[in-house]
């Protein structure tokens, strides 16, 4: 008896374990219990940056004041954010600065789905197609945006929780941070590493090294955008430029004007998908960025590769651009800042999560639409 007993709890205590290990690597979400906790043991948690939202004359100071009483409580101070935007000299620009200054305006205009404008924030949404065909429009959408100050580039986390899984509409977290645009992030809370900082509070410190090309994303808060090999470089020589936000998911668009994503190249469970929806962030100078959302796994539009994302940042003259978290998680919402859950909000990009071959001939005419949870957001907006 004690034969066949001992064997079979054997076996039940290594399903347990397998399950235990399934269910807490991908489905209980966990608070992080390490670097953030620094922040007087505090794990859940609002960003709230509203004095740094206005003009940029009064963003500057407000940024000071913010990082001298964090200075205590963070891995290391707030950077502080420039009043004036650094010279472009060596990125793209068609507009004389008089008439950067005429795209904003004294009072907010917004037009659903399309345009916002304020004294501090520019957005312009384009509906656009890749290499059009009579029967593939391959849609997506560009986002022109120019704002003041690179504070008012923020990123959002899942109920406001640093952690692994938890997970929010995109729609929702931007409503609740009163956010114009927002895109899906680098989904950092299903993974166990890899550098994360949030509207300069650094969340993970450890390197992830199982991802095949670890580039991150870093924004400075000076406005500019790097590239950087995770493996290479230490987070505290990131941090230490004034990094306001760092993203571990990839890989690297554009990198000092020039496109180095290669053909053929893909990430994670989009290995082996040539189409897939996708989401990328681009900085076309300091302070004038770009958001693209393609739409996919639709017949009229099964998506784009990570080459064509990043042939579409170069032909928008991105100087530095990387790819966020696609597939069925790439969102873009659009607000009017309000943050009311009745108002004018609505979604831009067509969000599927049917999964089916790479062939257009099999796609849905017409899936259904709705988000997938993630666990952050980047987003434009004064709270």
């Amino acid at each position: 008896m004690k034969k066949i007993i001992i064997p079979i709890i054997f076996a039940l205590a290594g399903t347990s374990f397998v399950a235990y290990s399934f269910l807490d690597t991908y489905i209980i979400p966990r608070e992080y219990t390490g670097v953030f906790n620094a922040n007087n043991g505090a794990s859940n948690f609002s960003f709230s940056f509203a004095d740094m939202g206005g003009s940029s004359s009064k963003s500057s100071s407000s940024s000071s004041s913010k990082s001298s009483a964090q200075s205590s409580s963070n891995s290391y101070s707030t950077p502080s954010f420039p009043s004036d935007n650094i010279s472009t000299n060596k990125y793209y620009e068609n507009l004389t600065k008089e008439q950067i200054d005429s795209l904003f305006t004294d009072e907010i205009v917004f037009v659903p789905k399309k345009h916002y404008s304020d004294p501090d924030i520019y957005v312009d949404i384009t509906t656009e197609h890749f290499e059009q065909t009579e029967t593939l429009s391959n849609q997506y959408y560009a986002a022109d945006i120019r704002i003041r100050n690179a504070s008012l580039l923020k990123t959002a986390l899942a109920h406001d929780t640093a952690g692994e899984n938890f997970t929010e509409f995109t729609s929702e977290m931007c409503k609740r941070k009163k956010g114009i645009i927002a895109i899906d992030g680098d989904t950092y809370g299903a993974q166990k590493s890899g550098y994360v900082v949030r509207n300069g509070q650094i969340i993970r410190d450890t390197k992830n090294t199982s991802r095949k090309k670890p580039e991150d994303l870093a924004i400075y808060a000076d406005g500019t955008f790097e590239v950087f090999n995770e493996r290479e470089v230490e987070l505290k020589d990131i941090t230490a430029k004034g990094a306001w936000q760092v993203f571990s998911f990839g890989p690297g668009l554009i990198s000092e004007g020039k496109k180095i994503i290669q053909k053929g190249e893909e990430v994670g469970v989009a290995a082996g998908r040539y189409q897939n929806q996708r989401c990328a962030i681009g900085m076309i100078a300091p302070l004038h960025y770009i958001f693209v959302v393609s739409d996919g796994r639709i017949k009229s539009s099964p998506g784009l590769s990570l080459y064509q994302i990043g042939k579409i940042m170069e032909a928008k003259h991105a100087w530095c651009a990387y790819n966020l978290d696609g597939g069925g998680s790439a969102t873009m919402y659009f607000d009017d800042g309000t943050g009311n859950a009745n108002g004018n909000g609505a979604l831009i990009n067509y969000c599927t999560q049917e999964l089916v071959g790479n062939n257009a001939n099999n796609l849905p005419a017409n899936p259904p639409i709705g988000e997938r949870g993630v666990s952050d957001i980047v987003y434009i907006g004064k709270e």
